[in-house]
């Protein structure tokens, strides 16, 4: 990967490569997390998303991209541990494989989106800003009618602590939301543009000269970045079990656990602990699926999943509500069987296995990997290397000896009985 700094706190990357038929580009902006910035920055990627001075419609901009054989461009919201980013994705076919000129036609239309928004007069147009609030405004009640996704939202709302900012989802909440104004959003988008980390990341059959030639005409100002060196969240550990029962009128009740587990993304304990959670819920293979779903017939689903930017690990379940009290006993009977060390080597080498080839598939898909570069590029990491090598050489004392670092802190129960 080449490196160019455009601006301090501006950062180009450049890989070139001709595996593919696409080229691919991400443009991310990335601050610390306030209690009001998410929903407004979500707001305004939908804003960017669907309309420029250029291209003041949906229609106009579909056509845009159409004329570049069918190109696709996209901005979302997400978060990487304290710091919240504003992504703005692009791709479309190599030059070599349509015309030339497709490239800087594609980084062109990301310039338009990103500096010639649809803005009058310092305030976005009126009618586009009120089609976009409603369009989120239904995307986050809708929320609540995923009954599965609802329930892992409010087992990190009972995980976190009450003053911490994590609790506030990545794409806002409803009530920040209805604040916003045309004019409030476009504070939002100059401060944007002018006080975040950006990094853009290019991957594709390109030259890194020609395309620092391209970017170096954006007028980016200088900047020093918001966000700290450490950007993961740490939540100390808590003797207190914090538990809550709702209930709602569903089908499937959902029982979800919370464990305090301080191993981070490409820390020393990274990669057993990606085998840890293979054996316990994170593959087909895990004492979770096999033990709890299947031999058990305890749970329609139940699955785990590490959080390696916060500190902790979740289990998501969906059960019979009458079950309840032997679901919760057999799962966190599979926490301990791991802890002790009780799995073979056989399973253990399926989840190493299973984890390779997710890697090696991974490596298949332009944006993904883009995607972890801006993963490392914002934890400060090197590009992984050795990953498979690093994989099969955990151990079973290593796993069982991380496992223990496992304890249960949030219990969420959604009961659908009355």
């Amino acid at each position: 990967m080449v490196d160019f700094n455009l601006q301090p706190g501006v950062r180009l990357h450049v890989e070139p490569t001709s595996r593919f038929h696409v080229n691919r580009i991400l443009i991310n902006f990335a601050t610390p997390q306030t209690a009001e910035n998410s929903a407004a920055r979500n707001l305004l990627a939908n804003l960017l998303e669907t309309s420029t001075a250029a291209y003041p419609t949906q229609t106009a901009f579909a056509k845009a991209l159409n004329h570049l054989y069918g190109a696709d461009a996209s901005a979302s919201v997400s978060r990487i541990g304290y710091a919240h980013t504003l992504r703005v994705r692009a791709e479309a076919v190599d030059d070599r494989f349509a015309q030339p000129g497709i490239f800087a036609s594609l980084v062109d239309i990301l310039y338009q989106m990103i500096f010639r928004p649809l803005i009058t007069d310092g305030a976005f147009d009126a009618a586009t800003f009120k089609t976009q609030r409603q369009n989120v405004a239904n995307e986050l009640a809708s929320i609540k009618e995923n009954k599965q996704y609802y329930a892992a939202w409010q087992l990190d709302r009972l995980y976190y602590d009450q003053s911490s900012l994590m609790r506030i989802p990545s794409y806002g909440r409803l009530e920040d939301l209805d604040k916003l104004t045309p004019a409030s959003l476009v504070e939002t988008y100059y401060d944007m543009l002018a006080h975040d980390q950006i990094d853009i990341f290019v991957y594709g059959n390109v030259d890194p000269q020609a395309v620092l030639d391209l970017f170096r005409q954006w007028p980016l100002s200088p900047r020093q970045s918001p966000l700290p060196n450490d950007i993961y969240y740490r939540q100390p550990f808590h003797h207190r079990v914090r538990e809550l029962s709702e209930r709602q009128d569903v089908n499937q009740a959902k029982l979800n656990l919370a464990y305090h587990f301080p191993v981070f993304y490409r820390d020393e304990n990274y990669y057993a602990a990606l085998v840890m959670n293979g054996i316990l819920g994170g593959t087909p293979y895990s004492k979770l699926f096999a033990n709890v779903r299947e031999k058990a017939s305890l749970a329609y689903y139940a699955s785990s999943q590490l959080r390696l930017f916060s500190s902790h690990l979740a289990i998501q379940t969906g059960i019979d509500a009458k079950n309840y009290h032997q679901a919760r006993q057999l799962i966190e009977a599979q926490v301990k069987a791991v802890q002790q060390g009780d799995f073979s080597e056989t399973v253990m080498q399926e989840v190493k296995d299973a984890l390779i080839n997710q890697y090696q598939t991974g490596l298949d898909a332009p944006g993904g990997i883009v995607e972890h570069w801006l993963v490392d590029c914002m934890s400060n990491r090197l590009p992984a290397e050795n990953v498979i090598e690093s994989l099969q050489q955990v151990t079973k004392e290593q796993v069982a000896n991380l496992a223990k670092k496992l304890q249960l802190q949030a219990v969420y129960f959604l009961d659908g009985e009355e």
